[in-house]
């Protein structure tokens, strides 16, 4: 108890290793507490609730401690499609996984990098919540997996969470990566729109290179679904959907990202 005590006091005070450790014990926990409720809530009928209480878990516990505060707009836009649908985030670190808390819905499994599944707890917990795991270092694999994705979202009438930019961005720069493509043939071939979400880029409050975690706001947008009716699986086809998601997505990066942040990249 006086450890627990000592943590909640400091949190006031602690710097990037205090965030950096307590952010990682929240996850610990989360990952811990996904793996019991992986196994429960099927039995109670609830598995739609195994990684939105996860997800909101980790955020409520890791902005408590690590000071983090995401205001959001345009939540409306989860839930206007009446069907599954597919949400794709902007990447920048390690730290998207507590902040896609504050909007992350129900009954929506995520997808990852295969390397993850092999994580000590975090990986069992997300076998157990049938995250989908893509290999991205091949492609002909990428695009199989996809398909199967796809299958799944009806069979299971599931939504999928997926980083588009397969990997972590530029966190200095105010921008996007070029998007895989593994999301939207996975939109396509199960004929679901996309629900793109944007969290404002961060810098200004975390930086693992430059050892700084400051506390601080930040802003997320989920903006209007985006139709893939007419979309044929092609890789031109492809390629224009995901460049207009993309599109759309840096505009409001770029509006959503505090001022005060933009005027300190421009200096």
């Amino acid at each position: 108890m006086s450890v627990l005590s000592f943590l909640v006091v400091y949190r006031k005070y602690g710097g990037f290793y205090y965030r950096s450790i307590m952010s990682t014990l929240c996850l610990l926990v989360m990952a811990i507490y996904g793996m019991c409720v992986s196994i429960i809530f099927p039995i109670l009928g609830k598995t739609h609730l195994i990684n939105y209480s996860v997800a909101r878990g980790y955020y409520m516990l890791g902005s408590f401690f690590c000071g983090l505060k995401v205001v959001s707009e345009g939540e409306e836009n989860l839930h206007k499609v009446n069907g599954p649908v597919i949400y794709v985030c902007n990447h920048q670190s390690s730290m998207d996984v507590m902040l896609m808390g504050k909007v992350y819905p129900k009954n929506t499994a995520i997808v990852a990098k295969k390397q993850l599944k092999y994580y000590p707890f975090l990986g069992w917990f997300m076998t157990l919540s049938n995250a989908i795991f893509l290999d991205r270092k091949n492609r002909d694999n990428a695009v199989k997996e996809a398909r199967n994705a796809a299958l799944d979202i009806h069979r299971k009438n599931t939504n999928v969470w997926v980083f588009p930019e397969g990997t972590r961005g530029h966190e200095a720069e105010i921008s996007l990566l070029p998007f895989k493509k593994g999301a939207f043939y996975m939109a396509v071939q199960a004929g679901v729109p996309i629900v793109p979400v944007v969290i404002s880029n961060y810098y200004d409050l975390y930086s693992a290179k430059e050892k700084r975690f400051n506390a601080g706001t930040l802003y997320c947008r989920v903006l209007p679904p985006i139709s893939t009716q007419g979309v044929v699986e092609e890789s031109a086809d492809i390629e224009k959907l995901a460049n207009l998601c993309r599109d759309q997505m840096l505009a409001a990066l770029k509006e959503i990202t505090p001022a005060r942040q933009v005027k300190n990249k421009a200096q």
